[in-house]
């Protein structure tokens, strides 16, 4: 299957520093470019426990954010594995929903999935090294609705942000959602356990969060004009700055 016949990809290798230690995670983020006959691309990338699943949905914009879900994952997956048919990669949920990689070929991936609008984002990584990524749509809309679930620090933070309230709002978020992904709970628990201890900001569009829970993590923030885009990881490993991300979302 072309990515044209069904999205606009942006894929990056990520290049992870962990003491001694050199790893490599995939990260895809795919935007829905108008998926044409939905039943022909199912039938091209859905195994048939996945095909089964999407047999069960019934409206088409659930159906269309599970394929462009999972066809993120597994171009991901599909470059660790080298695995060249979709289909032999399968995707399942596990008893708190997190999708649990099934191939074929000798595995040791992991991948996490994120939804926003008409894009989706797949990052395959390593099992022993937990990830998770989140990806948000900047919305003044959910705003307040937003701010009601931070805590005062994080409040603060914002308001000193004297341009870009609604940017840096969303990257908290997609901060504490990018945590609650590795730590394999969604947002099943009362949000206040997620909050940030910092968040800094690195560069233009790129900040860093520690939190004050989970001081073994931390999340790289990447904000672009519509989007964005938090990866949660151990607090020592170190990965590139991906500055040509913001300009992707």
């Amino acid at each position: 299957m072309s990515s044209s016949n069904l999205a606009n990809v942006f894929s990056h290798r990520l290049n992870i520093q962990r003491e001694e230690t050199q790893l490599e995670a995939m990260l895809v983020i795919a935007f829905d470019s108008g998926i044409g006959a939905l039943n022909q691309t199912a039938a091209e990338l859905l195994g048939p426990i996945e095909a089964a699943y999407y047999s069960n949905l019934r409206f088409e914009r659930r159906q269309k954010s599970y394929l462009l879900g999972r066809y993120a994952a597994k171009l991901a997956l599909r470059e660790v594995l080298l695995e060249p048919d979709f289909r032999s990669i399968q995707i399942l949920k596990g008893v708190f929903e997190q999708p649990i990689v099934h191939s074929e070929r000798e595995s040791g991936w992991a991948v996490t999935i994120s939804h926003a609008g008409s894009l989706a984002a797949g990052l395959a990584y390593p099992a022993g090294h937990p990830m998770g990524v989140d990806v948000e749509r900047i919305d003044e809309a959910r705003r307040e609705t937003i701010l009601s679930q931070l805590s005062p620090q994080e409040i603060e933070w914002v308001e000193r942000t004297s341009t870009g309230q609604n940017d840096i709002t969303t990257a908290i978020w997609t901060a504490k959602e990018s945590l609650s992904k590795v730590l394999k709970t969604g947002l099943m628990t009362p949000v206040q356990i997620y909050s940030l201890a910092e968040f800094n900001q690195i560069n233009p569009g790129i900040w860093e969060g520690q939190f004050l829970n989970f001081a073994q993590y931390k999340a790289r923030v990447w904000v672009g004009s519509s989007y964005v885009l938090s990866i949660a990881m151990p607090k020592r490993s170190m990965i590139g700055e991906l500055s040509d991300l913001c300009a992707t979302l």
